[in-house]
């Protein structure tokens, strides 16, 4: 897990384990543009998704890496709180490393 100003970056493996209180506490997770394969080695990943803490609900994304850095978002929604969220955000990150063979 890395911090980058205010947004926390982990593995698709740790969002997994994110409970709701700790979304609240970190307010923006996002996942690297990697995954480690088997043998140890960090392999690129297409997409990252992120959940952040906002005004107005919480929002979760999932962005396609087109030209790293560049990215382009292909999913997005709101929910009014984390507990409604974080079944979206896990599902998406759950999806993402099936497609990974993880």
């Amino acid at each position: 897990m890395h911090y980058y100003g205010n947004e926390t970056i982990m593995s698709l493996e740790q969002v997994l384990r994110l409970k709701p209180g700790e979304i609240r506490i970190l307010e923006w997770v996002r996942t690297y543009e990697f995954v480690e394969n088997q043998w140890g080695v960090d392999e690129p990943v297409p997409h990252f998704l992120e959940i952040k803490c906002e005004s107005d609900g919480v929002r979760i994304r999932k962005n396609c890496i087109t030209d790293f850095p560049d990215f382009v978002c292909e999913a997005e929604q709101v929910f009014p709180d984390v507990e409604q969220a974080l079944p979206v955000f896990h599902e998406w990150a759950r999806r993402i490393l099936e497609e990974q063979g993880k």
